[in-house]
């Protein structure tokens, strides 16, 4: 849940198209709902390991074990929804924009 709301934070802030690559996984020049699922799930799995690696005293310790149990999509598809304002299943650039100016901040 921490990484989703990071994810969503750092969707904040003026429109970039650098941020729209960074969903658009497979380089169509739209988003599905599987991109933002996958990307949502990157999130999760970078701070999990972040927070195993605070874990450890020194850094020769043994790290424990990162476990990133898959992301609740229920928020990662609310968003999506709320952007797909065509219904189309595909995120547009402008779409996407317009659902970040939109997010709450």
């Amino acid at each position: 849940m921490i990484a989703l709301l990071l994810t969503l934070a750092a969707l904040q802030g003026p429109a970039d198209p650098g941020r729209f690559a960074d969903f658009d996984l497979n380089e169509d020049g739209s988003i599905e709902r599987d991109e933002v699922r996958a990307r949502f799930d990157f999130e999760a799995s970078a701070e999990a390991t972040y927070q195993a690696s605070r874990q450890s005293a020194k850094a020769s310790a043994p790290r424990p074990a990162v476990t990133a149990p898959r992301t609740d999509w229920a928020a990662a598809d609310a968003w999506f929804a709320a952007a797909d304002k065509d219904g189309d299943g595909k995120l547009t650039q402008a779409e996407f924009n317009t659902q970040l100016a939109a997010s709450p901040h």
